[in-house]
């Protein structure tokens, strides 16, 4: 099984992180674009065993994405991922309601995607904030988390969906999905 290794930090300046990745040689392979997630469960088996079956819309790109239960060392998070290209982000929400797993949580944001060595550094604007993964082997993500200045003692934890739950708690104004304004799409 494919295994998904990653940290994720708060950003606090997008421009600095974008300049510190053009000194080190990343190279950017896809502009910020919109991106619109819908997490399914049935009952709430897979969010009691800690794992996840989403799909995302990314521009022109539909995909379905299986994770199993999350692992964190030293602040990288590890956990089964299975995930392929579908047609349609519309039918494969259907395909999967019709299996009994139905829409729980949908989070939208606008990705950046770089590449750098064998990792993969995104930059997430998001209705709760700005964020950064670095995706790729625990020692290279290491590595690149230290040539940008990160600590691994600054990682966050908590997937998006938690994140957001943790804002609704001191924000009331957010609404139940974590979605952009419609003005803001």
């Amino acid at each position: 099984m494919a295994q998904e290794i990653e940290v994720k930090f708060p950003l606090r300046d997008r421009a600095e992180l974008t300049r510190k990745l053009h000194d080190i040689g990343a190279q950017r392979l896809y502009p910020e674009t919109f991106e619109d997630n819908i997490v399914l469960d049935r009952r709430g088996e897979l969010r009691t065993k800690g794992a996840l079956l989403r799909v995302r819309k990314f521009g022109k790109y539909s995909i379905a994405t299986f994770k199993g239960p999350m692992s964190i060392e030293g602040g990288i998070k590890t956990r089964e991922e299975v995930q392929t290209g579908v047609e349609s982000f519309e039918l494969a929400i259907q395909l999967f309601d019709s299996l009994g797993y139905k829409p729980v949580f949908r989070y939208q944001k606008y990705r950046e995607v770089w590449r750098l060595r064998d990792v993969e550094v995104v930059i997430d604007r998001t209705p709760i904030g700005d964020y950064f993964e670095i995706e790729g082997a625990i020692d290279t993500i290491r590595a690149i988390a230290a040539e940008l200045g990160m600590n691994m003692d600054q990682a966050i934890r908590q997937t998006y969906a938690e994140l957001y739950r943790l804002s609704r708690r001191t924000r009331a104004d957010l609404p139940e999905h974590m979605v952009f304004p419609a003005d803001e799409l």
